[in-house]
């Protein structure tokens, strides 16, 4: 495995632990996310994790785009960029939503990705 690749492989491992951590902090359930702001904010700490590692992995291996299309690395990209450049305008609908369904499949696509790449 090439450096570049090896670089993009632990990035996108360091995605799924990401995507683990949100899934137990959303497991509490909505009201606890509404009412509990350490929840939403190790939720948001996530998503920038999972913005940043996807930028880091695209800049790693720059084929990545092309052998894992399924992964939508520009949209992960940019609600990190929302989330940090734009923090009053986070909506906690669309911040619980990816928790609880964008986040579980990326997950999926994420160690699909991980095994093509083991090969």
């Amino acid at each position: 495995m090439s450096k570049g690749r090896q670089a993009a492989f632990d990035r996108i491992k360091h995605m799924v632990e990401a995507t683990d951590s949100i899934s137990r902090y959303a497991a509490a359930g909505r009201e606890h996310f509404d009412t509990n702001p350490q929840v939403c904010d190790a939720i948001l700490y996530q998503i920038t994790v999972l913005g940043e590692a996807a930028k880091a992995a695209l800049v790693a291996d720059s084929e990545l785009a092309t052998i894992a299309p399924e992964v939508e690395w520009s949209l992960i990209a940019r609600m990190r960029d929302r989330v940090i450049h734009h923090y009053w305008r986070t909506d906690d609908d669309i911040v619980w939503s990816t928790a609880t369904q964008s986040v579980p499949q990326l997950r999926t696509q994420l160690t699909a990705v991980l095994a093509r790449l083991r090969l």
